[in-house]
């Protein structure tokens, strides 16, 4: 755990102190952005949100003995009153900036083996493959779930502690110039970009300025570093050739250093594929878990280890909750996918379900994806077309977006009356519930905050 005294955070980043007779050497113990969980001598960062601005919390934090507290420069006169006691009180320009600054400080005492992750498909399940290798040979810190932004990263370097020997995170972005600062902070000796596409299109507005984003991280790597490449996208591929970036590549269509081989599926729908003189077997769906898998092979290879001991991590490597996830409830397999969706996954995820196979129905569960931007209806209308084409035998929708993909499946002479769209996720349930037959295969895909893995779980409690 981090300790942080004030003059060291002061040799860090430029403060201005509001109680200058606090001890300046008196060591913090922890790093805490919610006053809900503080500990006693936690230093508190009140960062601002979307939805709350932690400078409310500032004497909560300091209630419960608070060791610091750091708030932004525009809020000093509505809080300097609070600035007495033992506790020390400091302004800085940008709390969240300052936060991260701390954080790198922190990660260069460590002598890690540090890999960083960017895509806009597959990066959670990369970073989780390439820990889970990793893991064969080191101890390893991995972030969490979400933790992938200029707040997560940090929270997640607070973490370590001298018996790390590996760090994997993955670096997600909604502008340009926040992956290139995570790169700086985490100063990744591997980069992976798994892939580009359209995703966050509100705020980064078009394919470019993402593509652009992404190799923040291949041009912020360190000399010695190394960057690992999805050489079948299109964008990445050209991007390399256009800019002559030296990587190792992966894939299983353009030649690469990784190059997968012998594609198939068993029964239930593992993927499998051959790299040089191995088989390796998944225990996940879908062709595109190799791509991931791939990067990992390299990733771990690259780091030291046996090819044979990566084969068995990622042949032990089970799906994280909610990411191409096949539950059985009773007689019916549902695809769990309701992590996330954008354009590229929802078309993986049907590619998927066309190749599996089935003794009753396919049924296709389908919500809005969220954050596309002006052509949002577009994209939508575009999954459409692409339902009829997976042999899907039932489309359902949830929510206003999704009512494009509906009416393009039908356009695209999908027979209406198996085409169902509700604005609720509890009306899609009861649907489901009354409908579903032994045998039959469910997709469920949308994004985060359609919460489609409540009609999951209402499922499983139907069955229970």
């Amino acid at each position: 755990m981090i300790r942080l005294s004030l003059k060291e955070l002061k040799d860090i980043i430029k403060v201005e102190v509001l109680n200058p007779s606090c001890d300046e050497h008196t060591p913090s113990c922890g790093i805490s952005i919610d006053s809900r969980t503080i500990q006693k001598e936690n230093i508190f960062f009140a960062l601002k949100g979307e939805n709350f601005d932690g400078h409310d919390f500032v004497k909560d934090a300091l209630d419960k003995e608070a060791a610091g507290v750091v708030i932004e420069k525009d809020k000093v006169e509505k809080l300097k009153h609070l600035a007495k006691g033992d506790a020390f009180f400091v302004a800085v320009e940008n709390t969240r900036f300052a936060l991260g600054q701390v954080a790198r400080w922190y990660a260069r005492k460590f002598d890690l083996k540090t890999v960083a992750i960017t895509g806009t498909n597959g990066k959670t399940t990369t970073k989780d493959m390439v820990a889970g290798v990793l893991a064969e040979k080191y101890s390893v810190l991995k972030s969490p779930r979400s933790y992938n932004n200029l707040v997560g990263i940090p929270l997640t370097l607070f973490q370590l502690t001298p018996k790390t020997e590996a760090l994997v995170v993955e670096l997600g972005t909604t502008d340009l110039g926040q992956i290139g600062l995570l790169t700086e902070l985490t100063s990744p000796d591997v980069g992976i970009i798994t892939n580009i596409g359209p995703a966050h299109l509100e705020s980064m507005k078009t394919i470019e300025r993402i593509a652009r984003a992404k190799f923040e991280l291949v041009e912020g790597l360190k000399k010695d570093s190394i960057a690992i490449l999805n050489i079948d996208d299109p964008i990445i591929s050209e991007k390399m050739k256009k800019e002559k970036i030296k990587a190792l590549t992966f894939g299983m269509k353009n030649k690469a250093d990784y190059f997968a081989r012998k594609i198939s599926f068993s029964d239930k729908g593992w993927v499998s594929f051959s790299i040089d003189d191995l088989s390796i077997k998944l225990r996940l769906l879908g062709e595109h878990n190799v791509y991931n898998a791939l990067a990992a092979f390299a990733a771990g290879e690259r780091l030291g280890l046996e090819k044979s001991v990566i084969k068995r991590a990622l042949e032990n490597y089970h799906p994280s909750e909610f990411r191409m996830e096949l539950v059985e409830i009773g007689g019916i397999r549902v695809i769990n996918d309701s992590y996330n969706a954008n354009p590229v996954s929802v078309k993986k995820a049907l590619e998927t379900l066309k190749g599996m196979r089935c003794q009753g129905r396919k049924i296709v569960l389908l919500g809005d994806m969220l954050e596309l931007g002006e052509k949002s209806e577009h994209f939508h209308e575009e999954i459409g077309k692409l339902v009829p084409q997976a042999d899907v035998d039932f489309l359902l929708t949830v929510g206003r977006l999704s009512e494009a993909v509906a009416r393009s499946a039908k356009d695209s002479n999908m027979n209406s009356t198996r085409v169902l769209s509700f604005s609720e996720k509890e009306d899609a349930s009861a649907y489901l519930k009354k409908n579903l037959l032994d045998g039959d295969l469910l997709l469920v895909k949308g994004s985060r905050r359609m919460e489609l893995d409540k009609v999951v779980e209402a499922l499983k409690n139907k069955k229970s």
